[in-house]
């Protein structure tokens, strides 16, 4: 049933119900469109831009990097003193938490590269992980290498615009890149941003159980103890 209202006026015309509808509809459209905002090329923009995220507006950039050490072994030594061999140890512990690939092994001396098989080898390192390379050097001695992933931070510092006008209320230039240039230097391995470390060193379940039982009891959550930490002595001296 259309229902009729009476305009006062000196027109005197009677308007309907759904044609005030459609007015005040119209009335509205033109001032939602009043105010959008002119960009290039005439175009109305949208009331609402979507905002870019941190990372997107300040990647972190993830590269491959090449890192090598080089050991000299002098004429009259007889493979790798003990110094070379621990430094070698420790090369080895950074491939196996940041290698991106093969441990890359060259050398021209035999006796350094059979220390260096023996250090793989207890390391437990297999055979498959190690990719025999040319050695360049004129010098007797052994080179390590490997490839890893490094983080490289945005750049930040753009303090060019006046944060004081800011007509459409966005993020500023600078916002959040000191948070992720800080993230980049601080992480402890960049490949973590890249892809998933392999799930092969998970932890006993079994034994993670057991010990929150334990401790949820009441009860031991550590291996066992000499007799000496239960009497709560450092030494037998004070029993005398």
């Amino acid at each position: 049933m259309m229902h009729t209202v009476n305009m006062p006026g000196s027109l005197g015309a009677s308007v309907t119900a759904t044609t005030l509808r459609l007015l005040a509809v119209s009335v509205l459209a033109l001032g939602v469109t009043g105010c959008g905002h002119r960009v290039d090329g005439g175009e109305t923009a949208a009331l609402t831009q979507p905002l870019q995220t941190v990372e997107q507006r300040h990647p972190i950039e993830i590269e491959k990097a090449h890192t090598s050490m080089a050991l000299v072994t002098p004429a009259a030594a007889r493979g790798l003193n003990t110094y070379q061999k621990e430094r070698v140890r420790h090369f080895v512990g950074l491939w196996r938490n940041e290698g991106a690939g093969k441990i890359e092994v060259a050398g021209n001396d035999r006796a350094a590269l059979g220390d260096l098989r023996d250090i793989l080898i207890e390391a437990g390192v297999p055979v498959g992980a190690v990719a025999i390379t040319r050695y360049d050097a004129n010098q007797p001695g052994v080179k390590v290498s490997f490839a890893r992933y490094i983080a490289e931070g945005p750049k930040c510092g753009a303090w060019h615009e006046n944060l004081a006008e800011n007509p459409n209320n966005d993020f500023y230039g600078n916002f959040g890149c000191s948070a992720q240039h800080n993230m980049a230097a601080m992480i402890a391995n960049p490949r973590d941003l890249k892809t998933p470390r392999d799930q092969t060193d998970w932890s006993s379940a079994a034994r993670n159980d057991f010990v929150f039982r334990s401790w949820n009891g009441g009860g031991k959550t550590g291996g066992d103890t000499t007799e000496v930490v239960h009497d709560g002595n450092v030494s037998d001296v004070a029993k005398k």
